[in-house]
């Protein structure tokens, strides 16, 4: 069973939605505080959304965040899966049905499509389960304590 998390019922979800959120985003300590803030607050406020997968017992097995953006450049809306994570092994059936449900929230949202990042192969097999396909890598060079001498 999936179900959206209503922006009042994110206190109680807050300690495993930042587990998740820094299990799957790499966010650097020095500005790790300030990303989960700026969720905390576009969660409550819902400009993202948290949608949970229980099991038949109620146990939670899975959960996402997404967030709807507008394409700057068309201005259609487009919904962007920011975190998904599962704390078990989920079969690919599963996964799909999950999908469909994003989609339909998507669909009602009035969003043109609905987008991801990853660098995890089986988030990528995943998306192309479903009919995703990739439309361009990023790459990022860290200047950081880089010597300009």
């Amino acid at each position: 069973m999936i179900i959206k998390i209503l922006p009042a019922q994110i206190p109680v979800f807050w300690e495993t939605i930042k587990f998740c959120e820094t299990q799957v985003n790499e966010v650097s300590s020095d500005i790790r505080q300030l990303y989960l803030n700026n969720l905390l607050h576009s969660l409550l406020s819902d400009k993202a959304q948290c949608f949970v997968r229980l099991d038949e017992k109620r146990v939670l097995i899975a959960l996402m965040i997404t967030k709807i953006e507008k394409n700057k450049i068309t201005l259609d809306n487009y919904l962007h899966i920011q975190t998904l994570y599962s704390f078990r092994k989920v079969p690919d059936r599963d996964w799909e049905v999950e999908y469909e449900f994003i989609r339909q929230f998507a669909e009602k949202a009035k969003c043109k499509s609905i987008t991801f990042d990853t660098c995890t192969e089986k988030i990528m097999q995943l998306g192309q389960l479903v009919g995703f396909k990739e439309v361009h890598r990023s790459f990022e060079l860290n200047l950081e304590g880089v010597y300009h001498g």
